[in-house]
């Protein structure tokens, strides 16, 4: 080793602590950076978090023609009351063989009303068929929570990788 001079011992001096200063920053800087990273991944894990509780709000929209053919059974059962008056103006004769007399006839005047009360029971089973389109246009309103999609496991994927790189 060869001895120091005199002008170089200074300026080793300061070269020295100029690098003990710039190491001294590098360090506080990376510790800076390591807690800002620290902090913005607390905050994208509570961001995630809180979109995985959040749903998905959808309007699917339906405008189209539907044709319809089918058979439809119809079994009806009912009863029908019929309840009428009905007039009657006429002249009966009646023919009687009278003994000594003989052959007699009557003519008999019949003015009345006749009431009629009816329950007509009717049964109706038939098949009627059916050929029809029909127009839709209608909306539906979806809600999907995200909690019940494959998204929300890989949310919480992304959450956990960053909880372990940020050492939570």
């Amino acid at each position: 080793m060869q001895p120091e001079s005199k002008t170089q011992a200074p300026m080793t001096r300061v070269l020295l602590f100029i690098s003990l200063l710039l190491n001294a920053v590098i360090i506080v800087a990376l510790v800076f950076i390591v807690i800002s990273g620290r902090q913005i991944s607390a905050d994208i894990i509570k961001q995630l978090e809180d979109f995985g509780k959040q749903s998905i709000s959808y309007k699917f929209r339906i405008t189209q023609t539907v044709p319809v053919q089918a058979l439809v059974p119809f079994n009806q059962s009912m009863v029908i009351p019929y309840k009428q008056v009905l007039p009657v103006n006429t002249t009966v004769t009646i023919t009687k063989e009278l003994p000594v007399i003989g052959q007699v006839s009557f003519d008999i005047p019949i003015q009345t009303n006749i009431p009629v009360s009816l329950s007509i029971p009717i049964d109706i089973s038939q098949t009627i068929p059916v050929n029809a389109e029909v127009p839709l246009n209608m909306e539906i309103p979806l809600e999907i929570p995200i909690k019940d999609t494959p998204l929300k496991t890989m949310l919480d994927g992304i959450a956990n990788t960053l909880r372990q790189i940020s050492g939570r």
